[in-house]
């Protein structure tokens, strides 16, 4: 269904389905508590129903975010470690090569 709507209306999604239905959830808290408020409709039940929508949706949007944070910081900490194992390849290269250096003037003379 999500598939669908999102080839209907030619949308592609960067985040998960979380980070949406968070989003989702925190606008109908909003407008329900708009609501309340415009037609004087608010009681305690509908008060905790739009607090746990609100609280719903937000801890959707932290996992959501921390999530998609997390896997940047895991890709760009991969890529740093294959950038120092590189550097370690070359320095530890250059220090063979100028011991061979070395040992081949000291071996001529």
């Amino acid at each position: 269904m999500i598939e669908w709507f999102c080839k209907l209306i030619k949308w592609q999604p960067e985040r998960d389905n979380n980070y949406y239905f968070g989003l989702v959830l925190l606008i109908l808290s909003i407008v329900s508590i708009a609501f309340y408020l415009i037609y004087d409709a608010f009681e305690p039940v509908s008060f905790l129903i739009t607090f746990l929508l609100c609280g719903w949706g937000f801890v959707l949007l932290w996992k959501s975010d921390n999530d998609y944070r997390f896997a940047i910081t895991q890709a760009k900490l991969e890529e740093l470690e294959q950038e120092i194992q590189e550097t370690r390849q070359y320095i530890v290269s250059m220090q063979l090569s100028s011991r061979y250096r070395r040992f081949s003037r000291s071996n001529r003379q």
